[in-house]
């Protein structure tokens, strides 16, 4: 197994990132359809139902589609713009169009996901990414291609990066997450 290639070791520090994960998701979820819940079911039952499910403190604000969780674990905040915190050396694909975020700050850590979408070709994007991720001083230490999806890890400093390419019915979907190590 080569050095780009090696297993991670489970550890606590990764359970946390597993829920961060978790939580990304219901959040993602919830400002995809949370507009709509908000406006049939009322804001305080859509608060109630991602309370019940993250055990945090929750606030949707259906005006500007955020989602914030709060827990003991830390803060993740949802959204279909990008993060105000979005670090600046990880590359955003040209033309790409933010669909969901999540930001997330936590007491040992926090990091960042964005989904965008293109119309490009996944070879380009994961090509574009390859190149780019280098280009802003980052190493790459995983590149995985499949025939329409790539997978490409680095890191930087005390941060991890993973880029995830995939196209499907004439679109491309880009997930970028950045997290501390």
């Amino acid at each position: 197994m080569s050095d780009e290639q090696q297993a991670v070791p489970a550890s606590s520090e990764k359970m946390s990132q597993k829920k961060m994960m978790t939580i990304a998701g219901i959040i993602i979820a919830v400002v995809v359809i949370g507009g709509v819940a908000s406006r049939f079911a009322g804001k305080s039952a859509s608060e109630r139902t991602l309370e019940s499910l993250t055990g945090g403190k929750v606030n949707v604000d259906s005006g500007s589609g955020e989602v914030t969780v709060k827990t003991d674990e830390g803060t993740w905040v949802g959204s279909n713009k990008l993060p105000a915190d979005f670090p600046s050396d990880v590359p955003l694909y040209p033309g790409a169009k933010v669909q969901s975020s999540v930001s997330a700050a936590q007491e040992q850590g926090g990091g960042n996901y964005v989904g965008l979408e293109t119309s490009d070709a996944a070879a380009s994007v994961a090509s574009w990414y390859k190149s780019e991720i280098v280009a802003n001083g980052w190493k790459v230490t995983l590149n995985m291609d499949a025939s329409v999806s790539s997978l490409l890890g680095g890191s930087k400093d005390n941060r991890e990066l993973m880029v995830t390419v995939s196209e499907d019915g004439g679109k491309t979907t880009i997930g970028i997450a950045v997290s501390q190590k």
